[in-house]
């Protein structure tokens, strides 16, 4: 990718900081703000084609900040722009020991990226709109349930420690009564997020292929259905592996340190949790992982290092079933024992 111009933007809720360079002189930048709406967007591009009018050569990259670049992606995807949204995790990473900080200087700093890191641009593409609206859904039963949570075990806890209190038993019922709206709340959500992928066949056909590996099931594949994008987010397994946390790096330098491999903290925790669990039934259900457990124990393999394995046997089965447009076949594991035997 060659790219003339390229544009930095801080998103926060109610502005854009916006500083633009063109690649031809790198020490010459351009700072303003604009209001973040379609309107503030539109004059971003009037305000950069003063300099430089052919769009083709542009690249605006920014942080990826869910609903608050949500109206620039539209927009400037409608223009036919080029848009790189990067993981904020890596921009700040690669700054540097920083200094100052305002919102100006991170425009700038992710202009400067853009320049170094344009061979690596990921373009955004605009995603299908029941996936968006699914996504949402996604976080809203996210915050139901860590409500769920706040209320009924500090209330539990009371209750157990002051259990002679009149106020602890009353504050423990009706910590149950509210419980028990979010729970209906949490199931009604369930359900309008399958409704919405009835009515996208493409992510329903995905849904289906994840849901058929032995021990995924339903929020495991929504989960892995928002995060990967519908499947086209990463190139490949090791990739998603990576990003859920299950895959071993290895520790070594020089001659004196060699540590074992280890899992890097850097990850998805939901979607790692996730998948702790689904291994959990994949050893219970599954007569492959369950015989692969067992003698991997009796090996004298640590319990969490074979399950960890069992996660990576499951993104790949995953991975395995997307790409070639099969469900997982369950009679497969009955063979290979079999064989094995």
């Amino acid at each position: 990718m060659n790219k003339s111009v390229v544009i930095g933007i801080d998103f926060s809720k109610l502005t854009l900081d916006v500083t633009f360079v063109k690649t031809e002189q790198p020490d010459v930048k351009y700072y303003q703000q604009f209001d973040n709406t379609e309107e503030g967007c539109n004059q971003i591009v009037k305000w950069v084609k003063g300099s430089t009018i052919d769009c083709s050569g542009w690249l605006i990259c920014g942080e990826y900040t869910g609903l608050y670049s949500m109206t620039a992606a539209m927009v400037f995807n409608s223009k036919g722009i080029d848009l790189w949204l990067e993981n904020p995790q890596q921009l700040k990473l690669s700054n540097g020991i920083q200094r100052e900080k305002s919102d100006k200087v991170d425009s700038a700093q992710i202009a400067m990226y853009a320049i170094r890191f344009m061979d690596r641009a990921k373009l955004y593409k605009p995603k299908g709109e029941a996936l968006l609206k699914v996504r949402e859904l996604v976080r809203f039963k996210d915050r139901l349930t860590k409500n769920r949570t706040q209320l009924i075990v500090p209330s539990q806890e009371l209750k157990q420690v002051r259990e002679e209190w009149q106020e602890a038993t009353y504050i423990h019922t009706q910590s149950l009564e509210i419980v028990k709206v979010i729970d209906e709340q949490i199931k009604d959500v369930e359900r309008k997020m399958l409704a919405l992928l009835e009515t996208d066949p493409e992510l329903k056909r995905l849904y289906k292929l994840i849901n058929s590996v032995v021990g995924v099931g339903m929020q495991t594949a929504i989960y892995l259905l928002i995060h990967t994008w519908g499947f086209t987010a990463f190139d490949n397994p090791r990739q998603l592996a990576c990003y859920c946390g299950v895959a071993p790096f290895s520790k070594q330098s020089g001659t004196s340190v060699k540590g074992k491999s280890q899992v890097s903290h850097i990850a998805n925790k939901k979607l790692k949790s996730l998948l702790h669990m689904c291994a959990l039934n994949a050893v219970k259900f599954d007569p492959f992982m369950k015989a692969y457990y067992e003698r991997k124990i009796k090996e004298g393999k640590h319990k969490m290092n074979v399950l960890n394995n069992v996660k990576n046997k499951l993104i790949y089965r995953i991975c395995a079933v997307v790409s070639s447009g099969q469900e997982y076949d369950k009679s497969y594991s009955f063979q290979q024992i079999s064989e094995a035997a």
